[in-house]
């Protein structure tokens, strides 16, 4: 009986270590973004602190069908500090997409023609755009890589460069997170 019951302890033991390891999706945007609780941390967050913070995206995975993990990022940058009390008005974020990661920008048309599979990344991005961060592109890259305005998804802006969007905003107080 006593090893019985030890070995049922030492179950729900790790059936409770196996929970506490599970991600949180969400508050902001529900369904991705991955975060999880860091009850014993020895820095607390500052009230009352705006995060500005500009995403450099240039990277694309070879796979075209799968979702592309560094936008994922900035998902996970808004569920985490939203859900350690952040409010979502003291998260002022945008993304700078340029190189490679334009392809992330395309409309569903302009994607299928060019990869055969609907735009895996379209609906975080509208996510993204409807939690306020904003989308810029960079117009340098998108010359480059032969693709016009009319082609992208509603959320992006078009810029003259990432290295101009960059500067300027990180001269108006943004943090660059590569």
């Amino acid at each position: 009986m006593g090893t019985r019951f030890l070995l049922v302890l030492i179950g729900l033991a790790c059936f409770a270590i196996s929970l506490a390891d599970e991600p949180s999706f969400g508050p902001i945007i529900e369904g991705y973004g991955p975060t999880y609780p860091i009850n014993d941390r020895d820095v607390a967050l500052p009230r009352g602190f705006t995060y500005r913070a500009v995403f450099d995206l240039a990277r694309y995975p070879d796979d075209t069908t799968t979702l592309n993990p560094y936008l994922v990022s900035v998902a996970r940058f808004l569920n985490m500090h939203a859900r350690n009390g952040v409010p979502a008005e003291n998260m002022d974020l945008a993304i700078v997409v340029h190189g490679a990661a334009v392809k992330n920008l395309l409309s569903d048309p302009a994607y299928e023609s060019r990869y055969q599979a609907s735009n895996p990344n379209l609906e975080l991005l509208t996510r993204l755009h409807d939690a306020g961060v904003r989308i810029f592109v960079c117009g340098q890259s998108m010359t480059f890589g032969g693709i016009d305005k009319s082609e992208l998804a509603g959320p992006a802006q078009v810029a003259l460069s990432a290295m101009t969007m960059l500067t300027v905003l990180q001269s108006e107080g943004y943090a660059l997170l590569p």
